[in-house]
């Protein structure tokens, strides 16, 4: 028995299949270009929550990262003008100890101006605009030597000194905070220009002065290897912090690329299942409109 042909249901299901098919390869193939399951977070379904907290902290933890490579760069830097303010310690202690009669405390006064002008120069560094011994006040040079002079070796006199006692600190995150700024007021590189302004100042200069002069120099350089051991210490944790929340930020990358990311040779296998069937979907519904119902009547 010969049944009446009806093709418009048929047709009806083959189509909408062939769309849902067609829907299916365009978002495979947008996949593919992306190399993400879903532009958005709807997309992801249960795991949407747990991309979004691990987006949200990898990026606190670079915006910490940032901010601690930014200090250990100030941080180095500090520790390179007090190596280098030790080297002027050294200098004038050599000096110092090589003056044998009156004649020579000329030239030890003509040094020690000249190492007093270094020590304001590096004690005056900058870093991206912002001066390194000033304490808050970044934006003005904390030394300045024209108002600054010493009349004994005993008094301390930090008037040189145009900053105030704040030390720098950074934020690492809720429950660490590292300070790491030093200021041109501490008390060994005061020793330190006390010292030096009173070798290039005194009027007279005398060999009687040269012991006290000797004994502050060498507390002055103690101080300042002090403060420069602490720089290294800083340098150091810093350093630890940054390499830790990299490990961190790499693992939570790939965790967030687990689940975000779509996996390449899948899809490539789905995209060439999906082109079949709108092959298979396609060449039915030209079989379904070349049939007529005179081919089926006797």
């Amino acid at each position: 028995m010969v049944m009446r042909v009806a093709t418009f249901n048929q047709a009806s299901t083959i189509l909408k299949n062939a769309l849902q098919t067609q829907a299916k390869l365009a978002q495979n193939q947008e996949q593919q270009s992306s190399g993400n399951i879903s532009s958005d977070y709807a997309g992801l379904g249960s795991d949407a929550a747990t991309l979004v907290d691990l987006e949200v902290s990898v990026a606190r933890s670079l915006a910490s990262v940032s901010a601690a490579e930014d200090t250990l760069a100030r941080v180095e830097m500090t520790y390179s003008a007090l190596g280098n303010m030790s080297d002027i310690m050294t200098s004038m202690r050599a000096d110092v100890n090589a003056v044998l009669t009156e004649d020579d405390l000329t030239s030890l006064q003509i040094l020690a101006e000249s190492y007093l002008e270094d020590m304001a120069a590096l004690l005056n560094t900058q870093f991206a605009g912002r001066y390194l011994f000033a304490g808050s006040n970044t934006e003005q040079a904390p030394v300045d030597l024209d108002a600054y002079e010493v009349a004994n070796l005993t008094d301390i006199n930090t008037d040189y000194y145009t900053g105030d006692d704040y030390i720098q600190s950074v934020r690492l995150d809720t429950d660490r905070t590292i300070e790491y700024g030093v200021t041109a007021n501490t008390t060994s590189i005061e020793e330190a220009m006390r010292a030096l302004s009173f070798a290039a100042t005194a009027d007279p200069l005398t060999l009687d002065d040269l012991e006290s002069l000797s004994e502050l120099l060498v507390t002055a350089q103690d101080g300042i290897i002090a403060l420069q051991s602490i720089s290294s210490t800083t340098a150091s944790s810093l350093e630890s912090y940054i390499s830790s929340e990299g490990e961190y930020v790499a693992d939570a990358q790939e965790i967030i690329t687990e689940i975000s990311g779509a996996d390449l040779a899948e899809l490539i296998v789905e995209a060439s299942i999906y082109e079949v069937q709108l092959e298979a979907s396609y060449a039915a519904l030209g079989a379904l409109n070349d049939l007529s119902v005179r081919d089926y009547l006797f």
